[in-house]
């Protein structure tokens, strides 16, 4: 458990990092800002998407550890409510990009398998 504990600090670090570049590239690049608002928005949701799962998946932990027989849910239509919600956004509001919301939403979940390789092998030594 400390494992997944880790791995979701580890992607909420860089994404907040990656955040703070976008937001010093729409200061600096005003060309590109529909771009960095779509990547921003995108992160954003992407980042309360992690943190969800990773807080589903440890309630089904607790679940399993105290034996009990109860029905389960990861969340499913609420992760999926967050994406077209963030989706809507970006296509209603002028200013964000489109794609670079949906590049935006996917970063955090790419960064959980060579996050989590990472620290496998760190624990591992």
């Amino acid at each position: 458990m400390d494992d997944l504990n880790s791995i979701v600090t580890a992607v909420s670090r860089i994404t907040l990092l990656m955040l703070s570049a976008l937001l010093l590239g729409w200061a600096f690049l005003p060309e590109h800002r529909p771009l960095c608002n779509g990547l921003i928005l995108g992160l954003a949701a992407g980042l309360v998407y992690v943190r969800f799962l990773s807080s589903k998946v440890r309630g089904l932990v607790n679940l399993v550890v105290s034996q009990e027989k109860k029905r389960y849910s990861f969340g499913f239509v609420t992760r999926i409510c967050l994406v077209f919600v963030t989706v809507m956004i970006a296509a209603k509001v002028e200013q964000v990009s489109m794609p670079g919301a949906i590049i935006g939403v996917f970063i955090p979940q790419i960064l959980t398998i060579p996050t989590s390789i990472v620290i496998g092998l760190r624990n591992k030594s």
